[in-house]
């Protein structure tokens, strides 16, 4: 049986002890099933871009609240991510490269 280079990548991705997949990674390899061309590594460098930015906003006191305020802010405020409320089962939803 001949995979794909995406399904070959993430095999190996997850076929792997669990403290090393990378989930991230491994949803990507997922997407580039639709997407061929899609460069897991830029956006894994979004990512890191994106953990980078969250980790100089969180407040020094680490109460869950305020953990989930400065996170509420950053990702639906300033950047402002949003659910797809008109249509809910597109397929895109559940890539990561897309959302």
């Amino acid at each position: 049986m001949n995979f794909s280079s995406a399904r070959q990548y993430f095999y190996q991705e997850i076929h792997q002890p669990d403290e090393r997949i990378n989930l991230a990674k491994a949803a990507l390899y997922i997407a580039q099933e639709e997407y061929p061309d899609l460069d897991p590594e830029e956006y894994l460098n979004a990512l890191d871009t994106m953990a980078g930015e969250v980790q100089e906003r969180l407040p020094d006191s680490r109460y869950p609240l305020r953990l989930i305020k400065s996170l509420n802010q950053y990702f639906y405020d300033d950047l402002g991510f949003t659910g797809n409320k008109t249509d809910y089962y597109d397929p895109r939803n559940s890539f990561l490269n897309d959302v």
